[in-house]
């Protein structure tokens, strides 16, 4: 279960996710000066020993051993894997943005607000783009009017709306300025955390992606989907794809591409993540180290809209 620390902010309370302690030993290995400012940077963003150190200006070994202290407390976790320099480097993160030592645990029962209870590594797989509550992401769909080289019309905006509604369920708020048409994304843009909704026929951003994407789509092969994974195509206009990766135009940045051969494909992925989140995190089913997923939209009950997700790999 999530906890809470209330900060007041003015007239009103921040509310920041907290890692609470009640022990005496774990708060002994927790809160010494170097542990908490190591714990202060992985709050703001995930990073690996070498960089801490170089941060830090201390002994990078120090580090390490600081880290496995702190792992082992629970207090931090290895938020993914990376290559650097020819090594696979550890980035680490804390489990929240506080960490709260327990006195004494009497307190005023409130009734929490109605929310979505996701676990753990649901919370872990949309971190990059709900920090502290706020969605942190820009979310990218495609433009209605003729555009791109294909001179095409997104038609799978409304499944956005889904999405946005699911992403309200877990964070503060959605502002305007979080959503964009794909013609309206400039450079700064596209460094930032994005969520890509729609393929590369109607998203230009999708478009820009899709070489660098695991599972892609052939748009020269009416844009069948390709896995590099398996080596499999698949050619159902009904198959969409959900694929996390790395911000090619910013390293420091994670991007959520939900896209699908035509709009029933991309209804198919919108669906993935807002009722199948968990069955999402388990990432490709032949390669648990590529968070990239096949799915197909089925239409259960007769109406005409895809209302049920199969996981293909």
């Amino acid at each position: 279960m999530e906890s809470f620390v209330l900060k007041k902010d003015d007239e009103s309370y921040v509310a920041i996710p907290t890692e609470i302690i009640e022990d005496y030993s774990t708060a002994r290995i927790v809160f010494s000066e170097e542990r908490l400012r190591i714990l202060r940077l992985l709050a703001e963003k995930p990073m690996y020993p070498k960089e801490l150190a170089r941060r830090l200006r201390v002994n990078e070994q120090k580090v390490y051993y600081h880290i496995g202290e702190l792992k082992k407390a629970g207090i931090i976790f290895v938020a993914k894997r990376k290559e650097v320099k020819g090594a696979t480097a550890k980035y680490y993160s804390t489990k929240a943005k506080a960490v709260s030592f327990i006195l004494n645990g009497e307190g005023v029962h409130v009734t929490p607000p109605q929310t979505l209870n996701l676990t753990e590594k649901a919370v872990r797989f949309l971190s990059p783009f709900i920090e502290g509550g706020k969605l942190s992401a820009l979310i990218v769909v495609g433009s209605p009017d003729i555009h791109g080289p294909y001179r095409a019309q997104a038609r799978d905006n409304h499944y956005a709306v889904e999405l946005a509604m699911f992403l309200g369920c877990i964070s503060n708020r959605i502002e305007g300025s979080n959503v964009k048409l794909d013609t309206e994304v400039r450079e700064d843009d596209l460094k930032r955390n994005m969520i890509v909704v729609g393929g590369p026929i109607t998203n230009m951003i999708t478009n820009k992606l899709n070489e660098k994407l695991p599972i892609k789509f052939d748009v020269a092969e009416q844009n069948r989907i390709f896995s590099t994974v398996t080596g499999r195509f698949y050619y159902e206009d009904e198959c969409g794809i959900v694929a996390k990766i790395t911000n090619p135009f910013n390293p420091e940045a994670e991007i959520l591409v939900l896209a699908g051969k035509r709009f029933q494909g991309t209804k198919a992925a919108v669906l993935a993540v807002t009722r199948y989140l968990d069955e999402l995190t388990k990432n490709n089913a032949l390669n648990p180290s590529v968070s990239a997923r096949v799915v197909a939209g089925y239409d259960l009950d007769g109406d005409g809209v895809v209302d049920s997700v199969e996981f293909l790999e």
